[in-house]
């Protein structure tokens, strides 16, 4: 941690404006869908997007406004309306040409309509366990969680949270952990490494652990992927003070769509609104 250094200041994104990018630019997008989760990952020609944000969601403006055309990769970290929400309308759109699956064996309506929509896009699907490494590009996606054991088996009474895909994104000397909604109950006992950047699990909800996994991971940026005026009181106050010891803290639900750019041994900071203090 640390080869990447943070530049200091954060610009303000154009109002419309979609990412231009660099060869070799890599441009991590922390997409506005509400209360949801969306992060896109756009370098050269490649892109991979990391659910989808909630049913009705504005996935598909967000990803318009960032240019994409077809995905390379679609990662369902897990099946919760508001990660998998849109699946459907994305594989019709991006017709990614992989489809990793962490809501397999669910049967919700979005997890039942899958498959044929797989089918029909001409991807392959895979359900993502500890160990794959998924290389797309010049991307190194691996998978943390779940275990072999835990991801081949049938859904049962506990928390689909506890089971979804926590990766590992690398790509040169910048590393970026996106822990979906696994909190520190499941990622406190993981291999983690040190990394530049965080997406903060779960919408920054209440989690007793996260300052010690901070201390372990020293992230310079995080961003927290939530809702304006959500139900559930995210980002909880606890999680706020404990992301105090972070450089660089941003939240989709004050800051808008969050871009950061990595290039040249540097990340960059863009937001598409100013929205004050992350405090």
């Amino acid at each position: 941690c640390g080869l990447v250094a943070l530049v200091a200041g954060v610009a303000t994104l154009g109002r419309g404006r979609g990412p231009v990018r660099a060869p070799g630019e890599l441009v991590v997008s922390f997409l506005d869908v509400g209360q949801g989760d969306a992060t896109l990952l756009q370098r050269d020609s490649t892109a991979v997007l990391f659910d989808t944000g909630p049913p009705g969601g504005p996935v598909l403006d967000r990803l318009r406004e960032a240019g994409v055309g077809r995905l390379d990769a679609l990662v369902i970290t897990h099946q919760s309306a508001d990660h998998d929400g849109m699946a459907g309308e994305v594989i019709r759109a991006h017709r990614p040409r992989t489809v990793v699956n962490g809501g397999a064996g669910y049967t919700t309506p979005v997890q039942r309509a899958l498959p044929e929509q797989v089918r029909r896009a001409g991807a392959r699907t895979l359900v993502p366990e500890a160990g794959q490494t998924l290389a797309v590009g010049a991307l190194e996606i691996r998978v943390l969680w779940p275990p072999p054991a835990l991801a081949g088996a049938p859904p049962g009474e506990e928390d689909p949270n506890d089971r979804a895909v926590v990766a590992h994104v690398a790509l040169g000397a910048f590393d970026l952990l996106l822990p979906a909604d696994a909190e520190s109950n499941v990622t406190g006992a993981l291999d983690l490494p040190d990394v530049e950047a965080l997406k903060v699990a779960h919408h920054g909800s209440a989690d007793d652990g996260l300052a010690a996994q901070l201390a372990r991971i020293r992230p310079e940026f995080a961003a927290i992927e939530v809702g304006a005026n959500n139900t559930y009181g995210h980002p909880r106050a606890s999680t706020l003070s404990a992301l105090r010891v972070v450089p660089t803290v941003t939240r989709t639900d004050r800051h808008g769509t969050i871009r950061l750019r990595v290039a040249g041994g540097r990340m960059r900071v863009e937001r598409s609104r100013e929205g004050g203090s992350p405090w």
